[in-house]
């Protein structure tokens, strides 16, 4: 499906998405993160505090590793395609994950290289018809 398809998607249609993938995901974003929602928890930030709390290392914002996700749906059907989304979080995202984002029955699960399931996100898609174009 292109983009320019998603203007013809009706509430609840099935709409087909494919596998991307994200990453690897960097200290830098985690930071810019931080600073662009003003999370500044340290287990996002400080090394030293991570590893001190059983960590490897920082781990990424939650909202972060889903907006991957979600960038990678609206990459494929548009941003009009998108009515809402649902996220549960199952496991740390840290520097150099790559993220895979695959699609199941009623969303994405996004995938680190190990096949650990990272998040699931339950989407709704379809588009309200407004007369324009």
């Amino acid at each position: 499906m292109t983009q320019d398809d998603s203007a013809t998607l009706t509430p609840g249609e099935n709409v087909a998405l494919g596998e991307r993938t994200r990453g690897p995901v960097t200290r830098v974003q985690i930071a810019r993160y931080a600073g662009a929602v003003g999370d500044f928890n340290p287990v996002h930030v400080d090394d030293e505090f991570a590893r001190a709390s059983g960590l490897p290392s920082v781990i990424a914002h939650g909202p972060l590793t889903v907006t991957l996700a979600l960038d990678a749906v609206v990459e494929q059907l548009g941003p009009q395609a998108l009515r809402s989304a649902k996220a549960r979080l199952s496991a740390p995202v840290f520097p150099g994950d790559e993220l895979t984002v695959v699609p199941t029955a009623d969303g994405v699960e996004v995938r680190k290289a190990d096949g650990t399931v990272a998040a699931t996100v339950r989407l709704e898609t379809g588009r309200v018809e407004t007369g324009t174009r």
